[in-house]
C-alpha cells in the first residue's frame, strides 16, 4: 500500500460567475482532493465590500456521483470548516488585501477523515461517473484575472483491503432565524453519521459590514436529543460549546491577514468568537511608519474586526484567535477510527437537534439576512 499524490489538472482558468466542472478518473481509490485556488484583485474593490476574500466567493463546491448523488455539497468557507475540523489545522491561504494583490486559498477534500485516511476512500467505481464542480459569484468589479484552480488527487494505491466507504458531507438544512424561536430538526436516519456541525451566520449591514449579532446569540439554546426526546445528548448554548471545543478538539483557529479598509468598517476574521487578536501596520513601501492602529476591542462575541483608522498604502496586518472556525462549532464528532462510535439515528430515532434565537436578535442586515445550518457528515459503506 502506498500513497499517490497527482495533479489532475493545473492552472485551469474559470470565467467569473461560472462553474468549473471536472470529470474524475472512472477507477480508483480517492482519499482526498485538494483545491488550490487564487486570482488577483482588482485594483481596490474591498475598501468597503462585506466579501473580501477570495474564499467569500467561491459560493459553491460539490462532488456528485452519476449527476444527481451528493457525495460532498457546500459553499468554499463551509469547506474550509470541514477541513479544519479534519486535519486540527488552518487550511492556508493568502487573505491579503491591498491594490492588485494576489488572492490564494487551498481547500481540501477529504473522503476519509483526513488526508492519508487509510481505512475510508471513495472508490470511483462505484459510479460511472463522479464529478467536481466548483461555482464561483465573483465579477470583475472584484478580480482582474480569471479565478484558477488546481486539482491535486490523494490516491490509495495496493490497498490490502477494500475501503470501509466514504464520507458524504452536506450543508443538510440552512434556515433564516427568528428572534426567540424555536426551529426543530429531525435529523435523517438513512446513514450513520460521523459528524454534525452547527453554523450561525450573523447578519451584516452594507454602511459598515459589521456584524448585526454575534453566532452565540443565534444558538442560544440547543437541545440533542436522541429516541424522541428520552434521552439528552447535549442541553446548553452555542457559546458553552464553543469554549468546550478547543479543549475536545486540541486545536483553536488562529487566523492572519492584511486589510486595507475604510476607517469604521467590519472585516471579516474567519473565527466566529474572537477571544483576543493583534493589529499591527503594515508597508507597502521602504518607509518607516511612526503612528500604529487599533482593532475593535477582542472578546466582544464578534467575528467581524474593525480598523478605527486607515492610513492610505499602510495596511493593517492582524491576527486573531478563539473559536468557531467559519461560524462553524461540532455538536457531536466520533472519534473512533474504527466507526464504532458513529451516531446511528435509525437505531435512535428519532434523532433532535432543536435551536432556539435568543430574544432581541437581530436577524436581518442590508447585505444579509443571518442564516443557521446544520452540516452532516455521514458514512455511506
Amino acid at each position: 500500500m502506498f500513497w499517490q499524490r497527482e495533479v489532475l489538472r493545473s492552472g485551469v482558468g474559470t470565467d467569473f460567475n461560472e462553474t468549473y466542472e471536472l470529470d474524475l478518473p472512472k477507477s480508483g481509490l480517492l482519499g482526498s482532493l485538494a483545491l488550490y485556488v487564487r486570482s488577483t484583485q482588482n485594483g481596490q474593490p474591498f475598501l468597503t465590500a462585506v466579501k473580501w476574500r477570495l474564499i467569500d466567493y467561491i459560493s459553491k463546491i460539490e462532488v456528485v456521483g452519476d449527476g444527481s448523488t451528493v457525495i460532498k455539497s457546500f459553499d468554499g468557507r463551509q469547506a474550509l470548516a470541514c477541513a479544519y475540523h479534519d486535519d486540527r489545522v488552518v487550511p492556508p491561504g493568502l487573505w491579503r488585501h491591498y491594490s492588485n494583490t494576489p488572492h490564494r486559498q487551498w481547500i481540501p477534500l477529504h473522503f476519509g477523515r483526513r488526508f492519508y485516511d487509510e481505512l475510508h476512500a471513495l472508490d470511483l467505481a462505484r459510479f460511472n461517473q463522479v464529478q467536481l464542480k466548483v461555482t464561483n459569484d465573483a465579477t470583475s468589479t472584484q478580480f482582474q484575472t480569471d479565478i484558477n484552480i488546481d486539482v491535486i488527487a490523494y490516491w490509495l494505491r495496493e490497498a490490502a483491503a477494500a475501503p470501509a466507504g466514504y464520507y458524504r458531507e452536506e450543508e443538510w438544512k440552512t434556515w433564516v432565524p427568528a428572534a426567540a424561536e424555536p426551529e426543530y430538526n429531525d435529523l435523517p436516519t438513512s446513514l450513520p453519521i460521523r459528524r454534525i456541525l452547527l453554523r450561525g451566520r450573523p447578519a451584516v449591514d452594507t454602511a459598515d459590514a459589521l456584524n448585526n449579532s454575534s453566532m452565540h446569540r443565534l444558538m442560544s439554546d440547543i437541545e440533542f436529543t436522541l429516541r424522541t426526546g428520552q434521552t439528552r445528548v447535549y442541553k446548553g448554548s452555542l457559546e458553552q460549546l464553543g469554549h468546550l471545543s478547543i479543549g475536545e478538539m486540541g486545536a483553536e483557529p488562529i487566523v492572519t491577514g492584511m486589510i486595507d479598509r475604510t476607517a469604521a468598517y467590519g472585516f471579516e476574521t474567519g473565527v466566529g468568537y474572537v477571544t483576543s487578536g493583534l493589529g499591527a501596520v503594515g508597508a507597502e513601501g521602504a518607509a518607516d511608519i511612526a503612528y500604529g492602529y487599533t482593532m475593535k476591542t477582542a472578546d466582544v462575541q464578534d467575528s467581524a474586526q474593525e480598523m478605527r483608522q486607515r492610513e492610505a498604502d499602510n495596511p493593517l496586518e492582524f491576527l486573531v484567535r478563539g473559536h468557531g472556525f467559519m461560524h462553524n462549532l461540532p455538536l457531536f464528532a466520533s472519534r473512533k477510527d474504527d466507526d464504532s462510535d458513529l451516531l446511528d439515528p435509525e437505531k435512535d430515532k428519532v434523532v433532535k437537534v432543536d435551536i432556539t434565537c435568543q430574544s432581541g436578535t437581530t436577524v436581518t442586515g442590508t447585505s444579509s439576512n443571518a442564516q443557521n445550518a446544520i452540516i452532516l457528515s455521514r458514512l455511506v459503506r
